[in-house]
């Protein structure tokens, strides 16, 4: 595991032993962070201007990934101590990284929501759906925030009431599901 593009580009990452925590592999980090610039380049948006949320962080790869590319400022959310060791150690000399070492299920507040907020819940156990709606209530999203969900593509996970689907894309088993607020209700 490494980082891919950016500053920090081919600088490997550690994953805690076990089966607490499941690292998304280099070649899906690529398809999403290729999703990720396509949005960017439309929207005429730069890493620079984004602030990035990375929920169930484990070794915090996704985020680092786009501390890496620049973004202004990168959140982790994780509480499992073998992660968290990894994540201090994977984010050395790393700026603009700041640590939440708490529930995914109860965040602290948030002042401003997050540009694009990332999670990569354990699979099936409805967690991603539970975290979604305690970030939204905790300020981390606003409407204008794109959510991604990472899941396995043999579960059959849909878009909860008051969310809109945007993009659903596969990486091999990898399956991302693009959300917003739904704000026409």
């Amino acid at each position: 595991m490494r980082i891919i593009s950016g500053t920090f580009r081919g600088k490997k990452l550690i994953a805690p032993q076990g089966d607490t925590t499941r690292p998304t592999s280099d070649r899906a980090k690529e398809t999403l962070f290729n999703l990720f610039n396509t949005w960017l380049l439309k929207t005429g948006h730069h890493w620079e201007e984004i602030s990035f949320a990375d929920v169930f962080a484990g070794s915090g790869a996704i985020g680092i990934e786009a501390a890496s590319r620049g973004a202004r400022m990168v959140s982790l959310f994780e509480n499992d101590p073998k992660a968290l060791a990894c994540i201090q150690k994977n984010k050395e000399s790393i700026p603009r990284v700041q640590v939440y070492t708490c529930s995914a299920l109860a965040p602290p507040p948030s002042t401003e929501p997050v540009d694009i907020l990332f999670m990569d819940a354990p699979y099936g156990k409805q967690l991603w759906q539970q975290a979604l709606t305690a970030f939204n209530r905790a300020g981390w999203i606003g409407s204008r925030t794109i959510v991604v969900i990472e899941t396995d593509e043999a579960l059959d996970e849909a878009s909860p009431i008051g969310w809109r689907l945007i993009q659903d894309r596969h990486a091999g088993r990898n399956r991302f599901l693009f959300l917003r607020k739904d704000t026409t209700a």
